[in-house]
């Protein structure tokens, strides 16, 4: 019996925590009588992410359940603009959120003015054909779909996931491709691989149909790590994603609703060496915002030793129950896994061998002793019978012949 504890199969980074400014919100619909436009900021989910203990991860998401709720009025209108820069997130609500697109009766606009990365790539193939766009300078990225697993698994529920994601990449192959007019097996290459596309790059590759220079040019850089990446002031995870273009601008800090060329000029005194108080007076914004990170990473440090810990122990019991069926003496077994001084199973295997060793030499010293105590040492072993060995010879001889002439051999 295995312990599934979690199993979730993403098409986007790994939830990374933002405090976001209160006006700044994941989603926003604005419509008239028969037109909407609808922009998509945030990462798509099913449900809001929750850390090590259960707390929900602040950030921008736009949850599935509701926006397919919201979604459900607009899908009458004669035309509809989706604004997206995303950096994806879970696969299966992407997926459901590009299905429902394709249902509305009007014409469906999709313009990327920033980012469409993993799961938003595919929400942006939901536009009618001739009107998805790219902004200049927007950037567009395919990959295949990955899982995240927590708890113990067998081999056939490792295969059954496997299996899985080689179906969620078929479909999402099948979805680029039918949107694209690429074979599926060019696709398959590119999700494989990670693809980047510049917005030229986009139209190249029949992922959109034109260049639109409508809106604010676009902004973006990438924190030190390049775990964030910064899109039109938005602080998005990038964690986990692979060949991330190496021309991204480096940012010194993140900073939500600020794009990178103002979060370069913050100004903190110059040469002036300020106390914590003036600073405080000064840029109560920014000491806040130092304040805020040195928590979170505190917070993701403890996470992460606390994850690695139950990690470990986690492996240390499976190797043990692996060998325990082997082990006779299971106080022993017990002792292992949770006594004071707990043990791996390969110091389990040699307590146990040295014990055994010991249990049979005690086992043959007792037994010479037994022979001592006995006296049998003393004992000369005798013939069992009188006769000599040429009289015993002739009798056998006699013996076997009266066998085989069916004759009962005398017994003396």
């Amino acid at each position: 019996m295995t312990q599934t504890a979690m199993r979730n199969y993403r098409n986007g980074p790994a939830p990374i925590p933002f405090r976001m400014p209160q006006d700044m919100k994941p989603y926003n619909i604005a419509e008239s009588d028969d037109e909407a436009e609808v922009n998509m900021y945030g990462e798509v989910v099913s449900e809001i992410p929750t850390d090590w203990w259960g707390d929900k991860i602040e950030g921008m998401y736009i949850v599935l359940s509701d926006f397919l709720n919201d979604m459900e009025r607009l899908k009458s209108k004669s035309k509809v603009t989706f604004h997206i820069n995303s950096p994806g997130g879970e696969v299966f609500a992407g997926i459901s959120i590009y299905n429902r697109m394709k249902e509305f009766k009007g014409i469906v606009s999709t313009v990327v003015d920033g980012l469409a990365a993993s799961a938003a790539s595919i929400i942006a193939q939901g536009g009618t054909k001739g009107h998805r766009k790219v902004c200049n300078g927007s950037l567009t990225m395919i990959h295949g779909a990955s899982s995240f697993m927590f708890g113990r698994y067998n081999a056939n529920e490792l295969k059954d996931s496997i299996a899985q994601l080689n179906a969620i990449d078929k479909s999402i192959a099948e979805i680029y491709a039918a949107c694209t007019g690429l074979d599926q097996e060019k696709v398959k290459s590119m999700l494989t691989k990670t693809t980047w596309m510049s917005a030229q790059d986009a139209v190249n590759n029949g992922f959109a149909d034109g260049i639109t220079d409508a809106g604010q040019p676009v902004t973006m850089s990438i924190s030190k790590d390049r775990n964030i990446l910064v899109v039109n002031g938005i602080p998005m995870s990038v964690k986990g994603f692979m060949d991330i273009p190496d021309y991204i601008q480096v940012c010194e800090e993140v900073t939500a609703g600020k794009h990178p060329d103002v979060i370069e000029n913050i100004q903190t005194g110059g040469e002036k060496h300020m106390t914590l108080e003036e600073l405080t007076k000064q840029e109560p914004e920014l000491v806040d915002q130092i304040r805020n990170a040195a928590i979170q990473s505190a917070q993701t440090d403890t996470q992460q030793a606390v994850s690695a810990a139950v990690s470990n122990e986690l492996n240390r019991l499976k190797s043990i129950d692996e060998i325990a069926g082997k082990i006779a003496d299971k106080a022993l077994v017990e002792r292992a896994k949770y006594g004071e001084t707990k043990m791996s199973a390969a110091d389990l295997a040699l307590e146990a061998l040295k014990l055994q060793n010991d249990a049979g030499q005690t086992f043959l010293d007792n037994m010479k002793e037994d022979v001592k105590n006995s006296r049998a040492e003393a004992i000369t072993p005798a013939p069992n019978s009188n006769i000599s060995a040429e009289e015993q010879a002739q009798k056998d001889i006699m013996d076997g012949a009266a066998l085989i002439a069916g004759i009962a051999p005398e017994v003396k």
